[in-house]
């Protein structure tokens, strides 16, 4: 049995690079194309915790102009399943036509203690993400450039989820 620090540092790096297990669940590829804006690192709009699915999260991050790959449900034993949460695999970028630069995550929490718990563990090891009230947006950060865009990309995510930038 995995001790909870294994399991947490395995959870993180598994969500930072995707998750080997796939079972399909969400959205149909699709891109959509984005708009330049401004954008702040926390967003004004009160409502980062309206979101009870992935599928939501996807939805959301479409219509707000990104480009979202199909979710798939990650079936790894990480923190996320072991305190009964969700995680699932998928790419998202702004930048129309070209692919992301790595896999990002949605990651559902059952309660708010354990989304705290996991952003405090994601930046410890340098991750970069967004959170709502039990849902948090993992973000690529396994090579120099999906770090940059990473940083780049995440107010920015913040802003259409009404989330907060992790870092």
């Amino acid at each position: 049995m995995r001790t909870t620090a294994t399991a947490a540092l395995a959870g993180a790096v598994g969500i930072v690079i995707g998750a080997a297990g796939w079972a399909l669940l969400g959205p149909e590829e699709s891109s959509t194309e984005s708009k330049p804006e401004a954008v702040a690192a926390q967003s004004s709009t009160p409502a980062a915790d309206r979101f009870t699915s992935a599928q939501q999260i996807a939805a959301a991050l479409q219509a707000g102009g990104m480009t979202v790959s199909m979710l798939h449900k990650s079936s790894e034993d990480t923190y996320i399943s072991e305190v009964g949460g969700t995680a699932y695999d998928f790419t998202v970028t702004d930048k129309a036509g070209q692919p992301a630069v790595g896999d990002s995550g949605i990651n559902m929490f059952p309660n708010r203690e354990a989304l705290t718990a996991w952003a405090e563990i994601s930046k410890s090891m340098g991750g970069i993400a967004v959170t709502g009230d039990t849902w948090a947006i993992s973000l690529p950060t396994v090579s120099t450039e999906a770090r940059a865009d990473s940083k780049r990309l995440a107010p920015k995510v913040a802003k259409v989820l009404g989330g907060t930038v992790q870092q």
